[in-house]
C-alpha cells in the first residue's frame, strides 16, 4: 500500500483532505497524519480509521521533517510554509508533494527548485484546490476549442455559510485587499463590478474584481493577455460589509488578531447548504466567428471540493510520472479529475452563445 503523509491534518481542510484520500483509494492506503501538537494529532488519527498513523512534525525543523517523510510516497500539504521547506527535502529525497496554497509569492520560492525537481525525475504540483485548481482546469478546458482568445473572465460565487477554516478566511481576505491590473489601470481589489451567469441561478450574479494567483501563472501557460478573476458571496449585504472593511483598512487588523476575533463572528450553520459556484467565460473565435463559451460549475461546499480535488490529484501524480514544478493543469484535464472524484453533488454545464 502506498505510504501518504498529510502535513496540516488537523485543520478544517486538512481533516476533509484525510478523509477524501481514504475514500478515493478505497482505504488503501496508509495514512499518516502530521502536527506539531501531539495530542491534537493523535486524536484527528484515532477518529479517522484504526490504521491511520500519528507522526509528530514541525515544518521549521528540517530535521525534523527528513526523519518523518521516509519512505514515503507522496506528501500532501495542508498549510502555510513561509519557506518551501517541505518541497525542498521532498525533492531532495525524491519524494512527490502536492500544496494547497494559492499564493505566488510562496509558488515563485517553489518554482526556484523546479531545476532539482526535473534533475531528480520527481514531481511537486502547487495550487492544488477549488480555486485556484479545479479553476485553472475549466479555463483549460474553455479555451480548448478557440482559435483565438480575446477574453477570459473567471467568477467564484461563495457562500457565506461555508465551513472554511479561518486561514482559509483570512487567506480570502488577503486576496481581495490587493490591488488588481485592469485595461492598463492599478484599481483596489472588490471595487469593480460585473455580472456573470452562475449555474442554478435565475439571473446573472454580480462579482467583484480581484487579484488572483492563477492569472498570472495561466497568463503565461496560456498566452492569454486578457484574464480577470472575480468573486462575491451570495448574500448581497455580506459584499457590501466586505468592501466597507476593506475601504476602512480593517482587514490589516482582522490579520493581526485574526484567530480570535474570526472564531467569534465566523459560524457555520450544519442545517443550511453551502453550495459554491464557479463559472469561466471565454470570448474569442471559433471557425472566424465571435463566440462565447461559458464552463459553470456547481458544488456543495468549496472547502470540500478543494479536498476532493486534492485527494484525486493525489492519486493521479502517484500513476503518471510527474516531473518538475508543475499546476493541476499541466498534470490532468477536467474529464480526468471529475471522473476521479466520482460525486453526484458537483455539476458541470458548457454552452456557446
Amino acid at each position: 500500500m502506498k505510504k501518504i503523509l498529510v502535513i496540516g491534518a488537523s485543520g478544517v481542510l486538512g481533516k476533509l483532505v484525510c478523509i477524501e484520500l481514504l475514500r478515493i483509494f478505497d482505504n488503501q492506503i496508509k495514512l499518516i497524519v502530521t502536527d506539531y501538537k501531539a495530542e491534537r494529532g493523535k486524536k484527528l488519527a484515532n477518529s479517522l480509521n484504526n490504521n491511520v498513523q500519528f507522526k509528530y512534525l514541525d515544518v521549521n525543523k528540517v530535521e525534523n521533517v527528513k526523519r518523518v517523510i521516509e519512505n514515503i510516497d507522496i506528501v500532501v500539504v495542508v498549510l502555510k510554509q513561509e519557506v518551501p521547506n517541505v518541497q525542498k527535502i521532498c525533492i531532495d529525497n525524491k519524494i512527490i508533494c502536492l500544496d494547497v496554497t494559492p499564493f505566488y509569492d510562496f509558488i515563485e520560492k517553489v518554482n526556484e527548485l523546479n531545476q532539482s525537481a526535473e534533475m531528480n525525475n520527481v514531481g511537486s504540483i502547487v495550487m492544488s484546490g477549488f480555486f485556484p485548481g479545479l479553476s485553472g482546469l475549466m479555463v483549460q478546458k474553455a479555451v480548448s476549442n478557440f482559435e483565438e482568445v480575446t477574453e477570459i473572465n473567471v467568477g467564484l460565487l461563495q457562500n457565506t455559510n461555508a465551513k472554511a477554516g479561518i486561514s482559509g478566511i483570512l487567506d480570502m481576505l488577503k486576496i481581495i485587499s490587493q490591488q488588481v491590473k485592469f485595461e492598463n489601470k492599478i484599481i483596489s481589489g472588490f471595487t469593480k463590478k460585473r455580472k456573470m451567469y452562475f449555474l442554478n441561478h435565475h439571473k446573472e450574479k454580480e462579482v467583484r474584481l480581484i487579484h488572483h494567483s492563477e492569472k498570472i501563472l495561466l497568463k503565461n501557460k496560456l498566452k492569454v493577455n486578457s484574464i480577470n478573476y472575480w468573486t462575491s458571496w451570495n448574500v448581497n449585504i455580506f459584499n457590501k460589509l466586505v468592501s466597507l472593511l476593506r475601504r476602512l483598512g480593517f482587514f490589516e487588523i482582522i490579520h493581526k488578531f485574526g484567530n480570535k476575533f474570526l472564531s467569534k463572528i465566523v459560524k457555520h450553520n450544519t442545517n443550511k447548504n453551502e453550495n459554491a459556484f464557479l463559472t469561466v467565460e471565454v470570448k474569442g473565435l471559433i471557425g472566424n466567428k465571435e463566440k462565447v463559451k461559458i464552463v459553470s460549475i456547481s458544488t456543495f461546499s468549496d472547502y470540500h471540493t478543494t479536498a476532493m480535488v486534492t485527494a484525486s490529484l493525489t492519486k493521479i501524480a502517484l500513476q503518471k510520472k510527474v516531473k518538475g514544478v508543475v499546476f493541476p493543469f499541466e498534470v490532468l484535464d477536467l474529464e480526468e479529475l471529475l471522473s476521479e472524484i466520482n460525486c453526484p453533488n458537483i455539476v458541470i454545464e458548457e454552452f456557446e452563445k
